[in-house]
């Protein structure tokens, strides 16, 4: 009974730290953390150049007219998590279906979103609860155009184990589209 008894005290004691966060701050300040949003941001820029290309060729055939410089909603993806139990970034390829490593409770995810989105259309969930927007970093051009967000978002559940997220949001310009992305957070 001793045993049972210590062993249920450790097992309580693990599940009060393992959802225990560092505070957002303080993660997206790790130096390799820095280097993966810069490379998102110069992902997103990427696409804004090909984009600009290409509005531009379309221009010039006399097809389109820009009426604003800022872009539609082009595409939005979830990029990492980080959770307590698994306290590292956990990097996600756009291709991907579900995360690399097992998490569970409490976690903070990182979305990116290439163009405008109406702030109150984004919604990030996770097994039908909505998480909150803890961080919105935007992503400027070389003429210090914004042309995105890196959106970081705050699960606050310490019971979660793992389900499917959903990221959406609408274009605040038309065509007004909307986009969405799914991931199996482990």
């Amino acid at each position: 009974m001793k045993k049972l008894l210590m062993g249920l005290s450790l097992f309580s004691t693990f599940s009060v730290m393992a959802s225990e966060l560092p505070k957002l701050d303080t993660l997206v300040q790790d130096p390799a953390f820095v280097e993966y949003t810069e490379a998102l941001k110069k992902e997103v820029i990427s696409t804004h150049q090909n984009y600009q290309l290409y509005l531009d060729s379309l221009q010039s055939k006399g097809e389109i007219v820009p009426m604003a410089p800022a872009p539609k909603l082009t595409y939005l993806e979830i990029r990492g998590v980080l959770s307590a139990i698994y306290p590292q970034w956990d990097y996600v390829n756009p291709s991907s279906f579900s995360t690399n490593e097992d998490h569970g409770g409490e976690f903070y995810a990182v979305t990116v979103e290439y163009g405008y989105a109406t702030p109150s259309s984004r919604r990030f969930q996770v097994n039908g609860s909505t998480l909150s927007l803890a961080l919105s970093d935007p992503i400027k051009n070389a003429s210090n155009v914004l042309i995105g967000y890196i959106n970081y978002w705050h699960n606050t559940q310490t019971n979660f184990t793992g389900g499917t997220s959903t990221y959406q949001a609408t274009s605040i310009n038309f065509p007004y589209n909307k986009e969405d992305d799914r991931l199996y957070i482990r």
